[in-house]
């Protein structure tokens, strides 16, 4: 934990709805409750959670989700200078499960 907190591309950074928090507890484990007020605080482009019962809720809340899968498979094609368009990305998150609209037949993550 120290290295990820002394790291600049990090911030941590609390969530400041704690009664949220608390009720959403009744469902999930206090970090994947904490991050999803964190996230609809910071009103954040997206939420990572893998836990299918947590993806529900952030999704039912208009958060947008991804895994890590969705994380793992952009930065690949990033990676290796893979140029794409928004609605190509797009494609590729709903192909992999990975968005909120996912193609038909593909597997559904969290």
């Amino acid at each position: 934990m120290a290295a990820l907190t002394a790291a600049a591309w990090i911030t941590v950074q609390l969530a400041q709805d704690t009664p949220a928090a608390q009720l959403l507890r009744e469902e999930l484990d206090a970090g994947k409750s904490a991050a999803i007020i964190l996230a609809t605080e910071l009103r954040a482009y997206l939420v990572l959670l893998d836990e299918r019962a947590a993806t529900r809720k952030a999704r039912a809340l208009g958060l947008p989700v991804i895994g890590t899968l969705g994380v793992l498979l952009l930065d690949s094609l990033r990676e290796n200078d893979f140029r794409m368009s928004d609605s190509l990305y797009d494609q590729v998150l709903r192909d992999a499960g990975e968005s909120d609209d996912a193609a038909p037949g593909a597997p559904q993550k969290g």
